[in-house]
């Protein structure tokens, strides 16, 4: 399925979200957006002073991810909670992708939010593996396995949920298009984190794409021409 952009403007919502890993390129992104389109939100972040977007919509709420009390404070009365949590590294065996999100979901659950949106990547979950080339599988065995279970988490969670699975994210301008599949291989092992976050956003404003996770990249090279 194609789809386009749609703005904030023209949905027609103003929103109350909360934002996770918001000061990874990602993260910063939806922040941006959200922000622009006249959204209140709250990014909750280790180290607010790489978060250098400033607007009377945006707090900053420092904290660490096992702060109960922080992270409940946050997120009661949110409309919405947005997670783009990434790991430490190629290498790492760091968790914080699952153990984080295991404690957003438990808040989310005391605060009676229901709508959550997450970052993963292409080529977790059950049988997705040999969506991606035999290196990149090896190169990130241990990212994979921290978003593998992440997803179970949110998938197990009963919450209103859409994970967003993109290949590779890079940082270029925003095509404002993009392909959006149930299941199966991408048409591009690309797209922009600006297309991403618009479509992260568009989901949000549209309520689709809900107890899904869409694989979603930029159309084929040759489809654009």
């Amino acid at each position: 399925m194609v789809e386009s952009t749609q703005t904030a403007a023209a949905a027609g919502k103003t929103l109350n979200l909360v934002i996770f890993g918001a000061t990874g390129g990602s993260g910063i992104e939806l922040c941006k957006q959200a922000v622009e389109a006249g959204h209140r939100v709250t990014a909750y972040v280790r180290n607010p002073d790489k978060l250098t977007i400033e607007s009377e919509n945006l707090v900053k709420v420092k904290a660490e991810l096992n702060d109960e009390a922080a992270m409940d404070a946050a997120i009661k009365d949110k409309d919405a909670v947005l997670c783009s949590l990434g790991g430490k590294g190629l290498l790492s065996r760091d968790t914080t992708c699952s153990v984080g999100t295991k404690a957003i979901v438990n808040s989310m659950k005391k605060q009676g939010v229901n709508r959550l949106i997450v970052l993963s990547s292409y080529g977790v979950g059950p049988g997705n593996r040999s969506l991606l080339p035999w290196a990149i599988r090896g190169m990130l065995y241990h990212p994979l396995a921290d978003k593998d279970d992440q997803e179970a988490l949110v998938v197990a969670s009963g919450l209103d949920y859409t994970i967003v699975r993109p290949p590779r994210l890079v940082d270029k301008p925003a095509q404002g298009t993009w392909v959006a599949l149930e299941a199966g291989r991408v048409p591009h092992m690309e797209i922009s984190r600006a297309d991403v976050a618009t479509f992260m956003l568009k989901s949000l404003y549209e309520n689709t794409w809900v107890k899904m996770t869409p694989h979603l990249s930029w159309p084929a090279p040759n489809a654009a021409k």
